[in-house]
């Protein structure tokens, strides 16, 4: 019986793998032939796209970096607070409004800037140190920028090194990127689920 359902798998899994193989291959439907007097299909060459047909890439927006908070967050934590590198400008603490935010968000009214202004960065509070978190700019106008910080659920089952998961709040570096420069514009924290 065991040898009759492990000859039933194999055969299983060798059709599943040679359905995998043809579905690369297109369907005889999508295959252009044509039938020579010799009873042969050819195939026809496909077309060559026109220099019109192809996108040209456009320049970016004069100032703007190319992918702004493209990388790590540059602002980290250390045994002394935070720890900000070159290029990198805290925002004026009256340009910030964190009144929405919870108390428990540590370093929760600070906000960095870098990228030319591009480029935002905070602390978020994650709920555990399984779990993520995250800001989200909901509107931008000529006077704000909104931004919604939330914390990520916890992946199901833990963390996939099999650690630990603590059950603390734990503050993570999030960043955003904007459309414009942030220059004299208040930034509006809130959290969200």
């Amino acid at each position: 019986m065991r040898a009759l359902l492990t000859t039933a798998t194999a055969a299983l899994a060798l059709g599943v793998l040679a359905g995998c193989g043809n579905a690369a291959t297109p369907a005889a439907s999508d295959q252009s032939t044509s039938t020579t007097s010799a009873e042969q299909p050819s195939k026809t060459p496909p077309e060559t796209p026109t220099p019109s047909d192809v996108a040209t890439p456009q320049p970016p927006e004069a100032g703007k970096p190319q992918n702004p908070s493209g990388g790590e967050p540059p602002v980290t934590i250390g045994a002394n607070g935070p720890v900000v590198p070159a290029g990198v400008t805290e925002v004026p603490a009256a340009q910030v409004d964190a009144t929405a935010l919870p108390q428990y968000v540590e370093f929760g009214n600070k906000v960095w800037q870098y990228d030319d202004g591009f480029s935002l960065q905070l602390f978020a509070a994650a709920s555990s140190g399984c779990t993520g978190a995250e800001a989200v700019v909901v509107d931008q106008s000529a006077d704000a920028v909104k931004i919604v910080v939330r914390p990520l659920d916890q992946p199901q089952g833990g963390r996939p090194d099999d650690s630990m998961c603590t059950q603390v709040m734990t503050p993570v570096p999030v960043s955003v990127a904007l459309d414009q420069p942030l220059r004299d514009r208040k930034v509006l924290l809130s959290a969200g689920r």
